[in-house]
């Protein structure tokens, strides 16, 4: 059992945010589900390979919450989606962007799940945020900093990657002590 996804209350405007996507991020490739959430990869890959990556990236840093942002969502519903997760990451889930659905213009132009993101951490009053995602698309130059786009194909296997995220989660929260 896990807990209720929609808890704005408890979503701390002061930690720092992952906005989390699955494809792309998690994984080489995007997923194709089915209703059983079935997971294939279009990449014939595994599915969240590179999980244990970002588990390992976020182990020093246990104030890190995240917020889930995959279209996969949509056709899950958050619990189902956020279950697919390791344990170590689904602890940290505070919410989803479901509760902030693109407008028809960002449908259009590409931009939806950028400005869904954008607009949920405004909500939430979140300033200590990065996005995840390798389909963010649009991104207004004043919100650059708060996106990592990561590649489809090497996700956050990429070495480059996580050494990104790792420099953000030291310059906006501090250094891990040894």
């Amino acid at each position: 059992m896990i807990k209720p996804v929609e808890q704005s209350q408890q979503l701390l405007a002061a930690a720092p945010t992952l906005y989390l996507n699955y494809g792309g991020v998690l994984n080489a490739g995007h997923g194709l589900l089915d209703a059983n959430a079935v997971i294939t990869l279009d990449s014939g890959r595994p599915p969240f390979e590179y999980a244990p990556c970002l588990v390992d990236v976020l182990a020093p840093w246990p104030q890190v919450q995240i917020i889930v942002t995959t279209s996969w969502l949509q056709t899950l519903g958050a619990e189902k989606t956020i279950e697919l997760l390791p344990d170590e990451l689904r602890r940290r889930v505070m919410g989803t962007t479901l509760g902030t659905p693109p407008r028809l213009g960002e449908i259009k132009d590409g931009t939806a799940k950028t400005m869904s993101v954008i607009r949920h951490a405004a909500k939430h009053g979140l300033t200590r945020w990065l996005a995840l995602d390798d389909e963010a698309w649009g991104v207004p130059s004043d919100f650059e900093q708060h996106f990592l786009h990561t590649d489809s194909e090497t996700a956050l296997g990429a070495p480059e990657a996580r050494k990104h995220l790792r420099e953000w989660l030291e310059a906006e929260h501090g250094s891990v002590e040894g």
